[in-house]
């Protein structure tokens, strides 16, 4: 029995193997999640050419690894048909479901398939199924721009330019457009300083300028004849300016001579301009009454010129001959009468138009209009002066000495204290009483135009105001005057503004 049982054990070699393979199966599945020699979802497309892919190459969306070639082969005519096996995180693929192929990144080499799975109203395409030709694409490729692009004579223009660029580059030629850096610095600031300029200063400055140029160009367009000839014209002026470099390049410095000279005269047209746009802005009001003004120059020129033909000259000599003749003493009245006048009409000029046209200050109470329309409305107020006018008939009315206001005047020399009352308060007086005996300063034997201007606005002060209290204190030590003190009181107020008129 013991025999027995010790032959039936299995060897520790093999439970080692086992164990190993065991090991390896699990770390297989845990990576690739797949069980061996069993294949999962799969999917062909036909594309037109597959050259850029290889066995293996991921098959993502939106850059995520979902599938991978697992197959390529011929399809029909020129096609290729491509075999992808998907994880269960790529499905569902929908049978509107749209492949690309695509560079992969720089540093990872080859191509990728780019996968649109399609709308999720449409069905899922079943394993093994096939997406049509005309869901699939492929990248152009940089031959293909040159050959299918660019025709025959392009391509050998372009091989040209090649030619003649590595000719000007070869022999100092990259040195010298390397150092034609440097000088290019100012340039390069000018144009940033002309582009921030060309912004505008206004929203919409850019778009009304492209506007603008829209409608060049559109009027460009519309002739193409003109259009052709206005390049060809460009091409001769080019081919001749190439043909005299010695003077374009004469030309050229000189413009930069000039370039550097006109910063001072920009300057001074700069500072022109505000007084060329205020004289524009004060030349506006004359042009725009200016047009009728001038058709009628033009008929008084027209009749001149028929007044002055040789059938209606003899006519015209006639009917001006008497003005013609009294001329002379005219001219001599004139000069007489001028002097006489100049002052006045200076005056007039300098001195009365000026005040007749200020506005006056006068509070709440401002009309806001020059004072010669307050003349004119001032003339309206007199019109209870008028006989039967308003039907009250042709005397003056005044109401006063009225009211519970108590208003005093100060004392009358020789009287005593004036007093009275009112409706309503004193709220100040104006004009400001100078004191007594006290008059403005009036030149009459200076000139007119050499006296200063009138001031209409004078200034106000504020009332004397006298309390009822007072008033009454002064009533009460008033005493009865007699008529022959008034007289006298009356007689010396006489002397006193008589003797101020005289001084």
């Amino acid at each position: 029995m013991r025999r027995v049982q010790a032959s039936h054990r299995i060897p520790t070699p093999v439970l080692g193997a086992l164990f190993i393979v065991l090991f390896l199966a699990g770390v297989y599945l845990a990576f690739t999640k797949r069980v061996p020699l069993v294949e999962g979802y799969r999917v062909e497309a036909v594309f037109s050419n597959s050259n850029q892919l290889r066995k293996g190459s991921p098959v993502r969306i939106a850059g995520v690894d979902v599938a991978k070639v697992v197959k390529l082969a011929h399809g029909p005519g020129t096609t290729s048909i491509v075999t992808m096996e998907f994880k269960d995180s790529g499905r569902p693929v929908h049978t509107d479901a749209e492949l690309r192929i695509r560079p992969r990144l720089f540093l990872e080499g080859g191509f990728y398939v780019e996968l649109h799975p399609g709308s999720p109203s449409a069905p899922e395409i079943r394993d093994g199924g096939t997406i049509p030709l005309s869901q699939t694409a492929i990248p152009v490729q940089f031959d293909q721009v040159l050959t299918g692009s660019l025709g025959r004579p392009s391509r050998d223009a372009l091989r040209t330019v090649l030619d003649e660029a590595g000719t000007a580059l070869a022999k100092g030629g990259a040195q010298d457009l390397g150092a034609a850096a440097r000088p290019a610095a100012p340039a390069l600031r000018d144009v940033a300083i002309v582009a921030k300029a060309a912004r505008g200063v206004e929203t919409h400055d850019v778009s009304q300028t492209v506007r603008s140029l829209s409608r060049i160009t559109a009027a460009l367009a519309s002739n193409e004849r003109a259009l052709g000839g206005l390049v060809t014209g460009m091409a001769r002026t080019t081919n001749a300016l190439a043909s005299e470099q010695d003077a374009l390049r004469s030309s050229v410095r000189e413009l930069d001579n000039v370039l550097e000279s006109s910063p001072p005269a920009l300057r001074a047209i700069d500072r022109a301009l505000p007084p060329a746009t205020q004289l524009a802005r004060e030349l506006r009001p004359g042009l725009d009454i200016a047009p009728p003004v001038l058709r009628g120059a033009v008929k008084l020129l027209d009749q001149l010129d028929r007044a002055t033909r040789p059938a209606e000259l003899p006519g015209l000599l006639r009917t001006l001959r008497p003005a013609v003749t009294t001329l002379p003493e005219l001219e001599s009245r004139l000069t007489t009468l001028f002097p006489l006048v100049d002052p006045v009409t200076d005056c007039v000029r300098d001195r009365l138009v000026p005040v007749l046209q200020t506005k006056l200050d006068d509070g709440a109470l401002s009309s806001n209009r020059p004072v010669w329309q307050d003349l004119l409305h001032s003339a309206t107020g007199l019109n209870s002066a008028a006989s039967t006018f308003d039907g009250n008939g042709h005397q003056v009315r005044y109401l006063f000495g009225f009211g519970d206001q108590a208003i005093g005047l100060g004392d009358i020399p020789g009287i005593g204290p004036l007093v009275g009352t009112g409706s309503d308060p004193i709220q100040g007086i104006r004009p400001r009483w100078n004191g007594p005996f006290k008059y403005p300063e009036f030149h009459p034997e200076a000139p007119c135009r050499d006296q200063p201007a009138p001031k209409l606005q004078v200034a106000s002060s504020a009332p004397r105001v006298t309390t009822s209290r007072t008033i009454k204190r002064r009533a009460v030590r008033a005493r009865p005057v007699s008529v022959a003190k008034l007289r006298s009181a009356e007689k010396q107020l006489a002397a006193k503004l008589k003797a101020g008129a005289d001084r």
